[in-house]
């Protein structure tokens, strides 16, 4: 069956920007894409037609399969459902469905909008978080559903455990994670978090890709101004962490 497809939940911080991917088949190299809004889906922009306007961009890879959708000044209103779509001549057009959150400037944790990196490469995590926190324990978690994913590191035990290691700079308000000799299989949601005592920790989650050529770590941050969209295999995106829900943080505040 033709397909395009996208991360299905991605975050992004208010006044900030996000670059999206859309990845498509090989026949489709040549047709038409265009990014949507809303159930209605009304189109933003074309690759066909002006390609940007005052903050939406698309540009088109075909060499890698994929084109590439940047928001910029993101506002609460831009916090809504998003199509990626291909033009087919003839029959109905294809699209895959993208639910995004724009996280307001006083969440408790927040970090990138998801983040790439080659196998057998490396890929280092910031995740930012407010001063009250400066002093509480922070941990990293795998796994699409935040009431049940693993906890691979904490500050506060050993801070290393094989190929992946946590620090705490709490001058700075960041914790870093650094993930090692990475595999396919280490393509997932995974959560920034800090703990509560008495009380609900808090989380954000983050998709992190995995590719099949050693190559330099890229991301899509969540900051003002150019994105670095990376490139990859597209058939990276065709697993199944695209269509994963990461299911609601323990404090939902964290969402809106």
């Amino acid at each position: 069956a033709a397909t395009v497809n996208t991360f299905k939940w991605l975050n992004a911080r208010k006044g900030g920007s996000v670059t999206i991917p859309c990845f498509y088949d090989q026949e489709y190299r040549n047709s038409v894409k265009y990014w949507c809004k809303g159930s209605k889906r009304t189109v933003m922009v074309r690759t066909d037609s002006p390609q940007r306007n005052d903050q939406v961009s698309i540009s088109d890879d075909p060499v890698h399969l994929v084109f590439y959708v940047t928001m910029r000044n993101l506002g609460q209103e831009d916090a809504d459902s998003y199509w990626c779509a291909v033009k087919i001549d003839g029959v109905q057009d294809i699209f895959d469905h993208l639910q995004l959150y724009v996280l307001i400037g006083g969440q408790s944790v927040w970090t990138e909008s998801w983040m790439s990196a080659e196998r057998k490469g490396s890929v280092t995590i910031p995740c930012h978080y407010d001063q009250r926190y400066k002093h509480h324990v922070k941990y990293w978690c795998k796994g699409f559903r935040w009431e049940s994913c693993s906890t691979m590191v904490r500050t506060n035990s050993p801070q290393s455990k094989g190929d992946v290691s946590i620090t705490d700079d709490p001058n700075k308000l960041v914790f870093y994670v650094t993930m090692r000799n990475l595999r396919e299989k280490d393509s997932d949601t995974y959560w920034c978090a800090v703990e509560i005592n008495m009380g609900q920790d808090y989380g954000v989650f983050l998709p992190i890709v995995i590719g099949k050529e050693e190559a330099q770590e890229r991301k899509s941050e969540t900051h003002s101004g150019p994105t670095d969209a990376p490139t990859s295999d597209s058939e990276v995106f065709y697993s199944t962490l695209l269509h994963k829900k990461p299911a609601e943080r323990r404090n939902v505040k964290e969402l809106i």
